[in-house]
């Protein structure tokens, strides 16, 4: 081993002990919250999506779809001479 490999475990050696201890002295709740997924009429998630961001939440889906099929072609192309 040499010295940037030993460098580099104890780097991410410190990194996961501050990680952890900062998830352990966090005060979780341990009661169940239900979250309103959908409610006909009332606050819900689904009810925010597809009526206040549904122009919001098509442009994503657009993006995202773009962007997955960029990167196949990307991927295909690579392997061409």
């Amino acid at each position: 081993m040499n010295v940037r490999n030993i460098l580099v475990a104890v780097t991410l050696g410190f990194f996961f002990v501050l990680l952890s201890l900062f998830f352990v002295n966090v005060p979780w709740s341990s009661e169940l919250h239900e979250v309103p997924i959908f409610t006909p009429g009332g606050p819900g998630v689904a009810n925010d999506l597809f009526t206040t961001y549904a122009i919001t939440l098509i442009l994503i889906a657009l993006l995202l779809s773009s962007a997955m099929i960029g990167g196949v072609y990307l991927a295909k192309m690579e392997g061409k001479p």
